[in-house]
């Protein structure tokens, strides 16, 4: 029977990975009409508006990802920490 170890820091570490980049999607919006004078013709600026439109539907979803698979790694160390603690107390009350 194989072994199984756990990870804590690398979980740790994707965890606020994503909560970093889910702040950073969410913040994109509140920069969008900063570039508006930069692009210079009204017909590019309306094609960004449209692409940016479509962007927003896209970033939602991949926050919605995002903010799911943070959650599964909170749960996946919570369940971990607690069956290792179970284990522990287990191995430890024996003695």
């Amino acid at each position: 029977m194989a072994d199984l170890k756990v990870d804590y820091t690398l979980l740790d570490q994707s965890e606020t990975s994503l909560s970093g980049l889910v702040s950073d999607f969410q913040n994109i919006k509140a920069q969008e009409s900063s570039y508006d004078s930069a692009l210079g013709s009204g017909d590019i600026a309306g094609a960004m508006d449209s692409f940016a439109g479509n962007w927003d539907y896209h970033r939602k979803k991949l926050v919605s990802s995002m903010q799911a698979l943070g959650t599964m790694i909170s749960q996946t160390k919570q369940a971990f920490t607690q069956t290792d603690t179970k284990l522990q107390s287990s191995l430890t009350a024996k003695r």
